[in-house]
């Protein structure tokens, strides 16, 4: 070997030396500036215990909350998973004191308008919708949830039906010819102060019962914009007004009856049947073994959560909890049937209280209250492990906050709420790992801490 090699051999070895001898491990950094017994070594846990069974998700309220942008489910969704997923509408419309009263008159056309803003589901076959008449008065002032029973409220003849290829952004007409419904009309030609007081319209007017179906296996569920100035009841008529007529024959005029967020009472009804799914045979009984969990909104299915081994865990206490966070990973599309791409956006994790009601977890509260709700997680985050590994996806929650009150005992219930984010308008469903222990995927919680 030339010199120069061994040289070059000789300074390596050296400073391969020089860099173990000077090495201080993780647990040996800042040691010596400790005092004696007083170490702090942070620990991490990964928490596996957890009781995951799916429950009927409870009613919500889904009458008006004054939302000028607030969308409205209509239709029907068919799937192997959950089964049958409804949803009706139920609506007001409003008087118009441009209405101009007068003896003989006469309606050309009376047309419904619908927005249409988007769409799940089927979007190549036909869509049908049928619009009733309510008999029963519903009121602005009232809170109506998402199991409201619409049997018995409505005319069950319908006003009009329409079957039609459902485009998003677009808006339907429904021409009303029933003859009963504009005699109600004509019966105001000569009373029309029904048209100048709301509460007293609304009497007479009871409003809309709206339910559709699509002819699509899988169904088709529709985002109706009610409040959108596109949505309302429109009548071209013509009565002997005092205004003197221009033309020979009848002199038609049209008013619109709007439907907007701050006088008009909606309600979303959802209705549920998981008959002749799995589902059916574990909802509701913690006692069934099943390798997943679920989360449909619509009120269908959620997931309900507990720690069987908190409080031996909590013994250790006093501890500082640095992180926790509960992960939920999603069953791959070509087991769950589910496209990622049809994943709920973001899932919500709460407590369930001693009355049945839920509440977000505490995290949410302070982050929320600090402009950072976004920190809480429970997004659908895609996780790869490298080139030639596929892509899956999970749902975190940063719950630090919220198990560091548990072990303070300041937060006693040990009994979590998995839902969809944004169950009113949201019909998605998530299949996830439940909590068999042969499953290294199962829903866990990670937690790092120091022992104090």
């Amino acid at each position: 070997m030339k010199n120069m090699d061994l040289k070059g051999v000789m300074v390596i070895l050296i400073l391969a030396g020089l860099l173990f001898s000077c090495q201080i491990g993780d647990k040996e950094l800042g040691a010596d500036l400790l005092p004696t017994g007083d170490n702090v070594i942070l620990k991490r846990d990964t928490v596996f215990e957890i009781q995951a069974y799916p429950i009927t998700a409870s009613p919500i309220i889904t009458s008006e909350n004054y939302n000028p942008n607030r969308i409205l489910l209509l239709g029907a969704l068919y799937d192997t998973i959950t089964g049958s997923s409804r949803a009706e509408v139920i609506t007001q419309f409003n008087p118009n004191l441009k209405f101009i009263d007068g003896p003989n008159m006469q309606i050309d056309s009376l047309m419904l308008f619908l927005y249409i803003q988007d769409l799940k589901g089927a979007r190549d076959q036909e869509f049908t919708i049928r619009v009733y008449e309510l008999t029963h008065r519903i009121y602005m002032d009232s809170i109506y949830q998402s199991d409201f029973d619409p049997r018995g409220k409505y005319n069950p003849v319908p006003l009009v039906e329409k079957s039609f290829i459902p485009e998003e952004g677009s808006v339907v007409d429904f021409l009303i010819e029933d003859q009963d419904f504009r005699d109600k009309f004509l019966a105001l030609a000569e009373d029309t102060s029904l048209f100048k007081e709301d509460s007293i319209f609304k009497d007479y007017f009871n409003g809309l019962y709206i339910e559709a179906e699509s002819s699509a296996p899988e169904g088709t569920m529709a985002k109706i914009h009610l409040a959108n100035p596109y949505s309302l009841l429109s009548m071209k008529y013509a009565n002997d007004s005092t205004e003197i007529d221009s033309t020979a024959g009848p002199d038609f005029k049209w008013v619109q009856f709007s439907i907007d967020q701050y006088y008009c009472q909606k309600i979303n009804v959802f209705e549920h049947d998981f008959s002749g799914t799995h589902l059916a045979g574990i909802i509701n009984d913690k006692e069934k073994s099943s390798p997943y969990c679920y989360v449909q909104g619509m009120t269908g299915v959620n997931t309900r959560l507990s720690f069987s081994n908190l409080e031996e865990w909590m013994e250790r206490v006093p501890v500082a909890i640095s992180y926790a966070s509960l992960v939920l990973e999603v069953v791959p599309e070509e087991e769950s049937g589910i496209l990622y791409d049809d994943l709920p956006v973001r899932l919500m994790l709460g407590t369930i209280l001693e009355d049945g009601t839920y509440e977000p977890v505490y995290d949410h509260y302070v982050l929320s209250a600090n402009n950072e709700e976004a920190r809480f997680g429970g997004f659908k985050k895609a996780v790869s492990k490298g080139l030639f590994s596929d892509t899956t996806f999970v749902y975190r929650f940063n719950v630090t906050l919220h198990f560091q009150s548990m072990v303070d005992g300041l937060k006693k219930e040990n009994d979590f709420i998995l839902q969809v984010n944004d169950p009113k308008i949201n019909p998605d469903i998530s299949k996830l790992w439940g909590n068999l222990p042969d499953n290294k995927k199962r829903i866990r919680l990670e937690v790092a801490y120091l022992k104090l």
